[in-house]
Formats: structure tokens, sequence, C-alpha cells
């Protein structure tokens, strides 16, 4: 058995993200997967001995939806400028969301559907999902430079007003096609190599006045009192952002 894949968790503790534990997704000889939790958190020298950890068995049903006939299919191999977000083993943990996995790949790969159809330059490109032994193991974007969070680190200066503007124009799009992000931050907003702003991230968006599920907005930047998908979500997030923007 050995370690497929690490992700830190983190939880909202006096304003502030802080880490709790790592999540390991473990893979077995026969392409069968575990995931267990350890308190150490996940740096490049990161060690442990497998033997030592309690395992759950994850299900491949319980991880990866059947690939369905409506939906596109992403070039194979992907394009060089390409992203692949993979699904299923890496957000596995013991949060409710985890229970209905499969229910929001899906959801998640059916709003894609829906911006593949209404492209906007502020949002982004969509090329289809990823196809693996008739399961969708990952969705495929157009790949941009950087996130926000990252370009705000940078010295180098860039037109913040026009930043918050197109996160606006791209907002505005997912409104009129009936849609909510309600998680608009900054590491959910890229810029490409023009500094030009793109939303991604598409997991918690929902039809206008769907209840909110379990994926829905980060703590920080969301209105915690929200129950339901409303443009408000997006437009009180927006404000967050431009305030962190000092605009």
């Amino acid at each position: 058995m050995e370690i497929y894949q690490i992700d830190e968790a983190r939880e909202t503790q006096d304003g502030e993200l802080v880490f709790t534990h790592a999540n390991i997704i473990l893979r077995g000889p026969n392409d069968e997967f575990f995931y267990a939790t350890v308190k150490d958190r996940a740096s490049a020298s990161f060690s442990v001995d497998v033997s030592t950890l309690q395992v759950t068995p994850i299900l491949s049903d319980n991880i990866w939806p059947q690939y369905l006939p409506h939906l596109s299919v992403a070039p194979s191999p992907p394009p060089p400028n390409s992203y692949v977000k993979e699904l299923g083993e890496l957000f596995y943990d013991d949060t409710a969301a985890t229970q209905q996995l499969v229910s929001l790949i899906l959801h998640e790969t059916n709003i894609c559907e829906i911006l593949k159809k209404h492209p906007h330059p502020n949002v982004a490109t969509y090329l289809g999902c990823v196809v693996q032994d008739d399961k969708i193991k990952g969705l495929c974007f157009t790949r941009y430079a950087m996130t926000l969070k990252e370009r705000l680190k940078m010295e180098t200066p860039f037109d913040r007003q026009r930043c918050i503007e197109e996160v606006e124009n791209g907002i505005r799009h997912l409104h009129s096609l009936g849609l909510v992000h309600n998680d608009i931050h900054p590491s959910n907003i890229m810029l490409d190599e023009a500094d030009h702003a793109v939303i991604i991230d598409f997991d918690s968006c929902q039809h206008e006045g769907d209840k909110l599920g379990n994926k829905a907005g980060t703590k920080e930047w969301s209105n915690v009192r929200a129950t339901h998908a409303r443009r408000e979500n997006d437009f009180f997030s927006l404000a967050k952002v431009k305030e962190h923007l000092q605009l």
C-alpha cells in the first residue's frame, strides 16, 4: 500500500484558516483505495508508516460517478494549456458532504455543461470531463496563470479596479443563466497572463433559489446565514473581495 494523495484540512478560527489534520488517500496493489487521517502537516518532507494508520476502504462507486452520454468528454490527452481538476479520492473525508460525493460531482459536471454552452471571458472555460473505465475521473478546464490570492503576493502592480469589474461581469453572467456561484473568494478567482480575472470552482454553484448543500461557501468570505442560492450571496462575497483589494 502506498500514499496516493495528501491534502491538508483547515477550519476557520477567529477569522483565520487554521490547519486541523491531513487527509491521506492510499492505493493498494490492485488499485483499491483507502482513507486515513494524521495530525501532522503534509510538508514536502512528510512521511508516515502506512502500516500504523487506521484506514477505511473507499468503494469506487462512492467516489467516481458513472459517465452519462449527454456529458462532454475532454480531449485525450488533455491539451497542454489545460488543467484537470481530479475528482473523488482527494475530496474523500469524514464530512457529511462525502456521503453525497458522487451526486456532488455529477452536479458540478452538469453546471459546467451549462457554462460550456454559454461561455464568458470571465468564467473558466470548461473542456469536458475526463473519463476512464466509464467513470468520471476529473473535469478539464483551460489553465490560467495564478489565483488572485497568489497575485496579491507579488510586488508588481496590477489593475485592481479592472479585476473587480471583471469578477462582477463573470458573476452577472452566471446570474443571467440562473446560476449562483456561492463561493467567490481570492482562491476561486484566477488571473490569466494579461491579469484578466476568471471565476473558477463550481462545486458550490447552485441554480438560483435552490437550497444550499454541504458544499456552500467559505466562511470568512460568505454570508454564513444564507440558506438558499440567492444573487446577494455572490454580491456579499464580491464586496468582501473588493474590500480585500482596498477598493
